[in-house]
């Protein structure tokens, strides 16, 4: 009897244990369904910024990297000031070189008579004021008359003006390709909206024709874009990363298959060059990068394990690392824990890459303070990434974050080699990013030879950005001079047109914040 009572009491225990293994597994479930769908959330609705609120050195487990790290000399100064009166703030003048109207504002003749003593009024001064005026797309017609000469004696030798069109047998001058090539691969307009635009004007401009012209003015500017590329790889530090592009008519495939917009570029030189491939695999990275030799920043995408890194220093990205942390630390509905510290430590990387810059240090400045503060943090970070993972799952986020940390040090800590080398790839991906948003408006590429013309002509118009030009400017001067460009000689001068001289002194990279 008492042998019965115990078995049945063990069983029980078995059942009861069993449900709330099942109840545990059911919670678990529930909880990780929650977090996927608050992470869609917040990647369709949410803001992209990865910004992170900063737990205090209170809550810090891990803040041995801000205490043992060496300081920089603290210098002080007393400092007084005057609060500015909350209202607007001073207008910034407009440019010189923009073109100026005069308009003389009078009074009545009738009102220029003192109305005391009968006295006619005498000018004493004028106040001046600058209003801005826009004119939409103004458009006018050039009428080309061509010469024609003939000998009066003999009539045989007759001679005739010949024109230096971009596109002969066309209407298109430089000015107008310059507008369809800005408006579309700048402000990120579709030719649909443009031929929208002509047509209020009454003109009959077909996006088929455009589009027509576009890839004929790519394919003669890929010596240009030769040019560009070779001075990409003899710069030494190239950064390269890759996005999705949808092509209808591609043989083979189906419309929906997604192809690969790949990017390189020098930031030092404010050059990007577009690619367009159907794949986004090594064996195009590897070919991307054939015969360079020098610096390339990446991501830890798979397929750049095809590349020879006999040739190339492969630095990481400390973005795609921050990102698995702030990814699990939304997962954690922003507690303090250990995706918060890791961000935390993050965070003081890039406060010190942040302060270097505000200081305008020069890469070998820059590489020696990073010695002194950042290189110990950074194994700091590793150590500690080490002790974390025993104590969590490696396949959960956290566990990923972790682990892609320790995995990928070698690359992440690559840029503390050269003072040149930044921290991260966000150079390139706010490149793309200005791809991607010219992509939410036009959607997909209709034909192959369509997206190859498109990566040239974004790469000419984004290296003008970058390097502070009006890109409509830089490109009407080029198309022009284009029908008489022969030898290498005259596309690096076209090329010249594009960049400006880089500032070898300074660790800050052009960003195109200055179009004049």
């Amino acid at each position: 009897m008492i042998k019965d009572f115990a078995a049945r009491a063990k069983n029980k225990s078995a059942v009861l244990k069993k449900l709330l293994t099942n109840r545990n597994r059911a919670r678990e479930a529930r909880w990780g369904i929650h977090s996927i769908i608050r992470l869609l959330k917040k990647d369709k609705f949410g803001s992209k910024s990865e910004r992170y609120e900063n737990i205090s050195t209170e809550q810090m487990v891990f803040n041995e990297i801000e205490v043992e790290a060496p300081k920089a000399p603290v210098e002080t100064e007393q400092i007084s000031y005057i609060r500015k009166k909350k209202g607007r703030g001073k207008k910034k003048p407009i440019p010189e070189d923009v073109p100026r109207e005069e308009v003389i504002i009078d009074i009545p003749e009738d009102q220029k008579i003192c109305p005391h003593d009968g006295t006619p009024l005498k000018q004493i001064g004028e106040v001046v004021n600058e209003k801005l005026k826009t004119i939409p797309a103004q458009t006018s017609v050039v009428l080309e008359k061509r010469l024609k000469y003939a000998c009066p004696c003999c009539e045989g030798h007759m001679a005739e003006g010949k024109s230096n069109s971009i596109l002969p047998g066309t209407i298109a001058t430089p000015e107008l390709l310059s507008f369809l090539i800005f408006s579309k691969f700048f402000q990120a307009l579709p030719l649909y909206r443009l031929e929208e635009l002509y047509r209020l004007q009454g003109i009959d401009l077909k996006r088929s024709t455009m589009a027509r012209w576009l890839v004929q003015i790519s394919q003669k500017l890929i010596p240009l874009w030769n040019v560009l590329e070779e001075k990409v790889f003899a710069s030494g530090y190239v950064g390269i990363d890759a996005t999705t592009v949808q092509v209808l008519k591609e043989e083979g495939r189906k419309a929906r298959t997604k192809s690969s917009m790949w990017v390189r570029g020098s930031p030092e030189l404010g050059i990007v060059l577009f690619d367009y491939d159907v794949s986004g695999g090594g064996a195009v990275a590897k070919r991307l990068v054939t015969g360079y030799k020098g610096a390339l920043q990446a991501d830890a995408h798979k397929g750049y394990g095809a590349l020879e890194r006999h040739n190339l220093i492969l630095l990481g990205c400390m973005m795609h690392s921050r990102r698995r942390f702030y990814k699990a630390w939304l997962e954690a509905k922003k507690q303090s824990g250990i995706a918060s510290e890791g961000l935390a430590m993050i965070k003081f990387l890039y406060d010190k890459e942040e302060a270097y810059k505000k200081r305008n240090l020069t890469p070998q400045e820059r590489k020696k303070w990073r010695d002194e503060e950042i290189a110990p943090s950074m194994e700091a970070i590793k150590q500690w990434c080490g002790w974390k993972l025993k104590e969590v799952l490696p396949s959960s986020t956290i566990g990923n974050a972790l682990s892609y940390f320790i995995n990928e040090y070698v690359e992440l800590s690559g840029f503390l080699k050269d003072g040149r080398y930044e921290i991260d790839n966000g150079w390139i991906e706010r490149i793309i990013k200005r791809f991607a948003i010219g992509r939410k408006n036009w959607l997909f590429c209709d034909t192959v030879e369509g997206a190859k013309s498109s990566s040239i002509l974004y790469s000419i118009v984004l290296t003008a950005k970058l390097n502070g030009k009006n890109p409509f400017t830089v490109l009407t001067e080029i198309l022009k001079q284009l029908p008489t460009a022969n030898t290498i000689d005259d596309y690096e001068k076209l090329a010249e047109l594009l960049l400006s001289p880089p500032n070898l002194k300074s660790c800050l990279k052009k960003g195109g914040a200055i179009i004049h």
